[in-house]
């Protein structure tokens, strides 16, 4: 793998952040939300993980756990009909499929949000076990990004990349995903569907530094 610098924002002046975990739907919602919107030039998505403690590989759930993703999944049918989801067995440990995605959108942006994408597909329209070190190297060939393995992912570089966003999502006091933080330091947490998000994007008269919008 060759060496590179995690820099994938450094041209970029006051971005919105974007705080997202691919194994919470609406930030899969969210993600393919923001696409639609073709705004990917003014956010840096950082990932996150809300459920660190999550098995390798991906174990199947039951029970209260299965009701309570198959309620969250249909809570994102109706606030995106058009969505294409459906409701995985279980929630995969994002680490490594976040420090990949950090790794590839340093390589090359746009590929990196392909892959970013692609992730975020695979698990929430095919239940695609996201721990697999096979799995991420297979989503990023379809990415273009041409034999690249992600063999050596606990690099220092990439994890202080990723153990940096996670630190700053902790420290910012949301402690929930998605949340989008404007360059003014106004934050929305959850998803809100199209025309909720394209208004927090687009306003910032009114809004109040550190101030935030939760659903």
């Amino acid at each position: 793998m060759p060496v590179v610098q995690l820099c994938e924002e450094s041209a970029m002046q006051a971005p919105v952040i974007v705080y997202s975990d691919f194994n919470c739907p609406f930030c899969y919602a969210l993600n393919e939300e923001l696409g639609r919107l073709d705004i990917t030039e003014r956010l840096s998505w950082r990932g996150v993980q809300h459920a660190p403690g999550l098995p390798v590989p991906l174990v199947s759930w039951n029970g209260e756990l299965t009701e309570a993703l198959e309620r969250e999944v249909e809570a994102v049918r109706l606030r995106a009909p058009e969505l294409p989801i459906e409701a995985p067995g279980g929630k995969p440990n994002t680490a490594r499929a976040i420090r990949a995605a950090a790794l590839a959108l340093a390589m090359d942006r746009q590929r990196g949000h392909a892959f970013k994408d692609l992730l975020y597909r695979a698990f929430w329209c095919r239940g695609t076990d996201l721990s697999d070190p096979e799995t991420l190297d297979r989503l990023a060939a379809e990415a273009g990004f041409t034999g690249l393995s992600f063999a050596q992912l606990d690099r220092h570089e990439i994890v202080a990349t990723t153990s940096g966003w996670q630190h700053e999502w902790e420290q910012n006091g949301c402690l929930a995903v998605p949340a989008l933080l404007r360059p003014d330091g106004v934050t929305l947490i959850g998803f809100h569907g199209r025309e909720q998000t394209a208004q927090f994007l687009q306003s910032e008269i009114g809004a109040r530094p550190g101030s935030s919008r939760a659903v």
